[in-house]
């Protein structure tokens, strides 16, 4: 999910930076949006965009295009577009651009969270964990800490699951930057028992010493694979001289039952 999210909001980004190509002129400063305000803009540019893609929302509102619905994001916080398009151009100079890149993070990580909480309240609420008798199916430690918990441990893992569903593993996860994994990624499959699997898409993990949160999610149909298995810190190294420098923390493990009208789409993969 998380790859996702990153990958429309800055399609969002590239879209304000093709607009604040037009009408440039003088910077005024006073005109800039703050921080803060400028993260709850291109949330909320984000969701407006996610909303007017289906049909039936341009249905019911003809001729609304992005442009407008841009003017009326930002004028719901005390801005103009034009306040806007400056804003954009002026965090794209090169002195400043890490700025804009902490932004971008901030947005990607508040859109994740409200995922989640929706994916919890709206689909995993009381009925759903009733029915299926499950709450968070994690049963592992919900943190790690490499090296003290092994140096080169890849972090196994293997969950009994209930049967077809859409499951969804979650976590935060800090790979610093002196880690000596080699691409390091998270590696989930479902598993008969038996010796057969239905891999989940590899995550890449980020070895940058900062904080990430990654939801993984996969749709099960078949009956048969009764486990999830797989590992939190795998990586390509192909030999033992290197040591692992990871946290893992708020680890989940959550289901959504398969059922009339939920058709079940993969944020990680059909």
């Amino acid at each position: 999910m998380r790859g996702s999210f990153m990958r429309r909001c800055l399609v969002v980004l590239l879209v304000l930076a093709v607009l604040s190509s037009c009408g440039r002129g003088k910077e005024e400063k006073d005109r800039i949006i703050p921080k803060e305000d400028l993260v709850s803009v291109l949330e909320d540019i984000y969701l407006a965009n996610g909303i007017f893609s289906l049909t039936s929302m341009r249905k019911m509102f003809p001729g609304t295009d992005s442009l407008s619905n841009y003017r009326d994001i930002v004028a719901k916080y005390g801005y103009t577009l034009e306040d806007l398009r400056k804003t954009i151009n002026h965090y794209t100079h090169e002195e400043r651009i890490e700025k804009l890149v902490q932004v971008y993070e901030e947005v990607v990580k508040d859109l994740s969270t409200l995922q989640e909480k929706s994916f919890e309240e709206e689909t995993l609420g009381p009925a759903g964990r009733k029915h299926m008798g499950v709450d968070d199916l994690w049963v592992g430690d919900r943190e790690y800490h490499l090296p003290r918990q092994g140096q080169r441990n890849k972090i196994p893992f293997k969950v009994k699951i209930p049967g077809p569903g859409m499951y969804t593993l979650s976590l935060m996860v800090k790979v610093h930057r002196d880690d000596g994994s080699r691409k390091p990624y998270i590696h989930v499959w479902f598993s008969d028992g038996k010796g057969k699997k239905i891999e989940w898409r590899k995550q890449t993990l980020r070895q940058d010493g900062e904080w990430h949160q990654y939801i993984l999610a996969k749709k099960l149909t078949d009956p048969l694979y009764g486990y999830l298995e797989g590992f939190l810190m795998d990586d390509e190294n192909r030999d033992g001289h290197y040591i692992k420098q990871v946290d893992i923390r708020d680890i989940r493990l959550d289901i959504k039952p398969l059922a009339d009208g939920f058709p079940a789409t993969g944020v990680n993969g059909p």
